[in-house]
């Protein structure tokens, strides 16, 4: 079974995909993946405005149902482990050179120490600059190496994609 945590940008994505409801339908119907929430990602979704649209529906809504349904009551904790953790990881990542500062950085160590600390297989994001970037994944290698803790596997938007089967137009090549 694979447990995995989407980032708040792969809702985005989610959401604007042309197949939505297929993605979404084989989502929820493979019982080897299984997507878990966290209080900083519904957050963050809480926070887009009111008044933002999508087509007539309001988006903040309909991205909130989209992260309900797919996660399906599975929430992960905050704790003052997970929050150490996440420093622990920014510390790391400076030394290392990394040049965002904590309030850059934060919710996105947190979301890999939540990960981390409850042992998610998977972390699904587009944030290379951030949460995935080399220096960040150096750091959280460094730390759970030393703290007895599993990397998850980072993937993009692309690989879920391509794990259900669900294509972009741009990605079909033309063959002559």
């Amino acid at each position: 079974m694979l447990r995995v945590i989407f980032d708040t940008n792969i809702y985005g994505l989610l959401l604007q995909e042309r197949d939505i409801f297929l993605l979404e339908e084989k989502i929820e119907q493979d019982q080897e993946f299984v997507v878990y929430g966290f209080s900083l990602i519904r957050k963050e979704l809480r926070d887009i405005p009111k008044t933002i649209k999508f087509g007539k529906s309001n988006q903040r809504n309909l991205i909130l149902s989209l992260y309900d349904r797919l996660t399906h009551g599975r929430y992960l904790s905050e704790s003052i482990k997970i929050d150490r953790l996440a420093l622990k990881y920014y510390n790391v990542y400076r030394l290392y050179e990394g040049i965002h500062n904590w309030h850059e950085m934060r919710v996105d160590f947190t979301l890999v120490a939540c990960a981390t600390y409850y042992n998610l297989d998977i972390v699904y994001s587009e944030d290379k600059k951030t949460l995935a970037s080399k220096t960040a994944l150096k750091a959280y290698k460094h730390v759970n190496s030393q703290d007895n803790f599993r990397t998850p596997t980072f993937f993009t938007y692309s690989d879920l994609l391509l794990k259900f089967g669900i294509k972009k137009p741009n990605d079909e090549k033309n063959v002559l």
